[in-house]
């Protein structure tokens, strides 16, 4: 029954599918598991591999390795976000700055002289 419930989500990567299969045929080789979760890294799958062991989360033979799988895609998404911050943002260049301290020195002065001008 979970097998059918894990079969009804087909994607329409015919390889993430057949490793999907052969990791169901060989539910204890943790080199098959590793191996989809890599193309499923590569592919950026991640959504449907977890559903895949989401819906095997509850079975009473494949329950235990399921939420492990989970565990594993959890740690993989996060890694994938920290390769994708931001980088940080680099030094303003000197003669950018320059240029608008100038600038404002300049307003600075016309205003005085504007005011004092004046009387």
């Amino acid at each position: 029954m979970a097998e059918e419930k894990a079969d009804a989500h087909s994607s329409d990567d015919p390889i993430f599918d057949a490793l999907w299969e052969k990791t169901l045929e060989s539910w204890d080789d943790d080199k098959r598991h590793a191996a989809l979760l890599d193309h499923a890294l590569r592919e950026k799958m991640l959504p449907d591999l977890a559903g895949k062991y989401r819906a095997l989360r509850d079975d009473p033979e494949r329950g235990e390795i399921a939420k492990k799988r989970i565990d594993a895609i959890l740690n993989a998404a996060t890694q994938m976000l920290f390769t994708m911050k931001t980088p940080k943002p680099t030094k303003t260049p000197a003669w950018m700055w320059w240029s608008a301290f100038l600038t404002c020195a300049v307003m600075l002065m016309y205003l005085a002289y504007a005011m004092l001008a004046k009387r």
